[in-house]
C-alpha cells in the first residue's frame, strides 16, 4: 500500500549477543539527532539513509530467526536513534508484542516525544545510554543539551514503561575514567533505580575512526587511544557496586523513616474501665478453654493501643516483647518490595493476632504492621504469653493453625508475585543456597550443587538462559566464581545481600 508507514533501516545483525537478553535479531535504524564524538556509525546519523522498510517486512525477516532467540531472546530496535522515526517504531514494536517478541529499544532517549506513551508500554527492556553525567560534558559529548534526555529518564513510568532497564556508558579516556564520575552516574540513575537491572561500562573503541575518513569528515577524537578492557571492567565493578549499596541503603531509609502519627498507648482506667478491659480478655480465642487465668494480674500488665489508620504498630528491627490481638479494626502486615512498591502479606481483623510466632522464636519483627482502619489492639507482653498461653494446648494449637494459614498465603504469594527482576532473584538464589548447602573455604562459601541451571531457574523463577546468562555476569563483576556447572563460589556475600534488602 502507498501509504503504509515505512521506515529507514541502517542494517540488520541476525544473531545478536550482547543487545539486549539472549539471541536476539537487531534492527538498526537510520537517523540520530545527536553528533556523539566517538559515534562509530556516522553514516547511521542522516535519517533518510539506508534501506527503507515496512512494518511487514521487518516481521517477516523477525519470524524468520525466532526459532533462534529461545526462551530469553527477542528483537532489539536500535540505530542510530530508533526514537527519531517514533510514528514507525510505535507501529512496529506494538507488532512485534501481537506476534509474542521480546523486545528491547537501544536508545539515547531523544526523539519524537509524541510517540514515547505509544512506544514504551510495548517495550520488555530499554538499554539507555548515559552519554554523560552533567550537563556541560554531555553538550561536550554529543554537541546537544540534554534537557531531552533528562526529560525522557524522568518521564518513563507515566509514559507506561514498566519494563527493565540495562543502564550503558561508553567511557572514553580523559572524559569519564575516574571514580567521581562513576559517582555521578550513580547519582544519575536514582530516579529510575528501581527499574535499573544491569549496569554496563562500554569501552571507547577505534573501531569506526575510517568510516570518517571515508565521508571526509573530521574525527574528533583523533588522539585518543582505545579504552583499556580492563580498566573499564574495574569501573564497571565499582559502579554496579555502589550502585547495589545505594539502592540498599534507601529500601532500608524508606522501611525505617515513618512518617506516621505517634502510636498512642493508653493504659484503661483500671476502676473505670475494667468491665470492658475484661470482656475484651476473656473475648480473646486464644484465652478461651483456660482456666487459671488471673484477670487481676492480665489487666495489669497488658495494655490497649488506640491507633488510628496509617499508624504503625512495628516496624523491622522491634524486639518481640508484645504478641498483638486485633480487637477492633483491621492491620496489615508488609514490605516494600525491591520495586519500591508496597507488598501487603497479611490482613488481620478482628480476634486475629501477630507476633506470637516472634515470641516462640524470640527473633525481631522483620515486616510492617500498619493501621489499615482506626484499630483497638490488646499488646500481651512476653510474661503473660509464657505464664498463660506457652502451657496451653488449646492456644498452641490456635498459633499452629496460624502458622498453617499464614504458610499457605505465603505460597500463595510466591506463585504471584512477580515483582522481583532478575538479578534480584539470582541473588536471593544464592543466599538462599548458602545458608542451606554453603561451606566456608578461603576462596568463598562453596556450593557443590546437584542442580544443572535450568534446575536453578526454575528454583527462582528464571529461565535456564536468565540464569546462565545472570551468574555470568555475576562472576564478571567478582560476587562469585564458577568452577565448571556444579559448582558455585560465593565471593562478595555482602553485595548479594545489598541486592536483595
Amino acid at each position: 500500500m502507498d501509504n503504509e508507514i515505512k521506515g529507514y533501516v541502517h542494517s540488520i545483525e541476525t544473531m545478536g549477543l550482547v543487545d539486549g537478553p539472549g539471541n536476539r535479531t537487531i534492527f538498526f535504524l537510520q537517523g540520530c539527532p545527536l553528533k556523539c564524538v566517538y559515534c562509530h556509525n556516522p553514516d547511521s546519523q542522516n535519517i533518510h539513509g539506508g534501506k527503507e522498510y515496512t512494518v511487514d517486512e521487518i516481521i517477516k525477516i523477525a519470524r524468520r530467526y525466532k526459532p533462534y532467540h529461545g526462551q530469553e531472546g527477542g528483537v532489539t530496535i536500535s540505530g542510530g536513534e530508533p526514537l527519531l522515526q517514533g510514528e514507525f517504531l510505535k507501529e512496529l514494536v506494538k507488532r512485534l508484542k501481537q506476534e509474542g517478541f521480546n523486545t528491547c529499544l537501544d536508545t539515547s532517549g531523544v526523539g519524537d516525544k509524541k510517540y514515547y506513551s505509544e512506544i514504551l508500554p510495548y517495550i520488555d527492556t530499554i538499554l539507555l545510554d548515559f552519554k554523560a553525567f552533567d550537563s556541560k560534558l554531555y553538550k561536550q559529548i554529543t554537541f546537544m543539551e540534554d534537557k531531552n534526555f533528562l526529560e525522557f529518564v524522568n518521564d518513563l513510568e507515566s509514559n507506561g514503561f514498566c519494563g527493565n532497564i540495562w543502564a550503558r556508558h561508553v567511557m572514553v579516556p580523559g572524559f569519564t575514567d575516574n571514580y567521581e564520575e562513576m559517582d555521578k552516574f550513580v547519582e544519575s540513575l536514582d530516579k529510575i533505580k528501581n527499574m535499573v537491572e544491569r549496569i554496563e561500562i562500554l569501552p571507547y573503541h577505534l573501531g569506526g575512526v575510517y568510516k570518517y575518513k571515508n565521508l571526509g569528515r573530521k574525527y574528533f577524537l583523533e588522539n585518543v587511544e582505545a579504552m583499556d578492557k580492563k580498566v573499564a571492567e574495574k569501573f564497571e565493578k565499582y559502579v554496579n557496586a555502589q550502585f547495589a549499596k545505594t539502592v540498599s541503603d534507601s529500601r532500608r531509609d524508606e522501611a525505617l523513616n515513618f512518617q506516621a502519627r505517634k502510636i498512642t498507648e493508653e493504659q484503661f482506667d483500671m476502676e473505670d474501665n475494667k468491665k470492658y478491659l475484661l470482656e475484651a480478655i476473656k473475648d480473646v480465642e486464644l484465652f478461651k478453654g483456660i482456666d487459671n487465668v488471673d484477670y487481676d494480674e492480665a489487666i495489669e500488665k497488658m495494655k490497649f493501643l488506640k491507633l488510628k489508620a496509617e499508624d504503625y504498630l512495628f516496624k523491622p528491627g522491634d524486639s518481640a516483647e508484645n504478641m498483638y490481638v486485633i480487637h477492633k479494626g483491621t492491620i496489615k502486615v508488609f514490605h516494600n518490595t525491591i520495586d519500591g512498591r508496597e507488598q501487603i502479606l497479611y490482613l488481620y481483623h478482628e480476634n486475629d493476632f501477630v507476633g506470637g510466632h516472634n515470641i516462640l522464636e524470640d527473633v525481631k519483627y522483620i515486616y510492617m504492621g500498619q493501621a489499615l482502619t482506626d484499630c483497638e489492639v490488646i499488646m500481651i507482653p512476653r510474661d503473660i504469653f509464657n505464664k498463660y498461653l506457652i502451657n496451653s494446648p488449646l492456644a498452641l494449637t490456635k498459633i499452629l493453625k496460624k502458622s498453617f494459614e499464614r504458610i499457605r498465603l505465603a505460597e500463595d504469594l510466591v506463585q504471584r508475585l512477580s515483582t522481583s527482576n532478575a538479578t534480584m532473584k539470582t541473588a536471593a538464589l544464592l543466599l538462599r543456597l548458602k545458608d542451606t548447602m554453603g561451606v566456608e573455604t578461603k576462596d568463598g562459601i562453596r556450593l557443590d550443587l546437584a542442580m544443572n541451571r535450568e534446575e536453578l531457574g526454575n528454583y527462582s523463577g528464571l529461565t535456564r538462559e536468565t540464569i546462565t546468562r545472570k551468574l555470568g555476569e555475576f562472576k564478571k563483576l567478582g560476587y562469585i566464581d564458577l568452577i565448571g556447572t556444579k559448582v558455585i563460589v560465593i565471593k562478595n556475600v555482602k553485595i548479594l545481600e545489598e541486592l536483595v534488602l
